[in-house]
């Protein structure tokens, strides 16, 4: 895709950033780290990294390149491949073993372009138009079939945050609006529209720390916390990239489902970073989310920034395993704005 972009678009010309330079030098090391300790099957981690540096590649190459509108069809690309999956017109094995799972959850591809289309708004200071409410009207099938509270609470912030006039928050307009949207989802909800695993999951908004998901992620952390036996230089450089953490799982329920477990890495995107770089991996990562937070002009965009990145690397690793995400730094470091004057980089003829 990059080489076909090259030859069509811009003529042989490849501008690299001299920022995204550093990145680059990072993960290499790490990625030596990670190959001199031989971990199992290290492609499964190490993929994803290389994938998302040629996208990144990729965007600030792309000519003339509406990103708002990239983000709207794929989008619409979601909803159309999860309706063909639930139908059975297209089958799951990209995926996933199975279509459907835990009372109704059905396997998919990635679910965020909405939560990236609703930061993109946040960060242009976009109000609220016809393509956001219809791009959410969109989403809403997908993150219901999918039940995916983390990315369903995420949406929901940053539309809010898109919604809300700080200085204007307790007008009596305001309040109105707020009143309806909240009426007319607890009705929505308890209908029998509302799939039962959204409800099963929603009350758990109010008590996050009775969630059965969340004490999983927590006491799957505990457990590789302790079975890790780090000495200091791994503490300090930590695994490298290629790393996978086993656990044992016990199933009070069904306990031939008890078990050692081996994932690409618990659903914690800080101790992912931890594992595989230490603490020295971990503060570059939080140094350079301090910069993306400064560089960040407008508050509402800021307290989105923070929301997405605390959920999702609270409660996953997709911020790491899923390139789609750099879209997020494109955007902060500027450069859509390319087609608008020279950017600093080299430019490879």
């Amino acid at each position: 895709m990059l080489g076909l972009q090259l030859v069509v678009t811009n003529k042989g010309k490849f501008r690299f950033p001299n920022y995204l330079l550093l990145p680059i030098l990072g993960y290499v090391f790490f990625l030596v780290l990670g190959i001199i300790n031989e971990h199992d099957n290290p492609t499964i981690d190490i993929k994803f990294q290389f994938f998302a540096i040629l996208f990144y590649l990729f965007l600030v190459n792309m000519k003339n390149l509406d990103l708002l509108k990239v983000l709207f069809l794929l989008n619409i690309a979601v909803l159309v491949v999860y309706i063909i999956i639930y139908i059975g017109v297209l089958p799951n094995s990209i995926w996933h073993s199975s279509t459907v799972g835990y009372k109704g959850r059905v396997y998919g591809p990635s679910i965020i372009p909405i939560v990236l289309i609703a930061f993109y708004y946040l960060y242009k200071g976009r109000s609220i138009d016809l393509k956001l409410a219809i791009s959410f009207l969109v989403a809403m099938p997908y993150l219901i079939l999918t039940t995916n509270l983390m990315n369903m609470v995420i949406a929901v912030v940053l539309l809010f945050l898109i919604l809300v006039d700080i200085k204007k928050l307790f007008s009596a307009k305001s309040i109105l609006i707020i009143a309806t949207l909240c009426i007319s989802s607890f009705l929505f909800l308890q209908s029998d529209y509302a799939p039962e695993l959204i409800k099963e999951k929603l009350p758990y908004v109010l008590k996050p720390m009775e969630y059965q998901s969340l004490q999983i992620r927590i006491d799957d952390l505990n457990k590789a916390l302790i079975s890790e036996n780090f000495g200091i230089g791994k503490m300090i450089f930590g695994d490298g990239f290629g790393a996978n953490t086993t656990i044992y799982r016990e199933n009070m329920k069904a306990s031939s489902w008890s078990g050692l477990y081996t994932f690409q890495e618990i659903d914690n995107g800080f101790y992912y970073l931890y594992h595989r770089g230490g603490f020295l991996l971990l503060f570059l990562f939080l140094a350079l989310h301090f910069y993306f937070l400064y560089k960040i002009k407008r508050v509402k965009a800021k307290a989105g920034f923070l929301c997405l990145v605390l959920f999702t690397c609270l409660l996953s690793i997709h911020y790491f395993n899923n390139m789609f995400y750099v879209i997020i730094p494109f955007l902060i470091m500027g450069e859509e704005k390319e087609g608008e004057g020279k950017k600093e980089g080299l430019v490879i003829k």
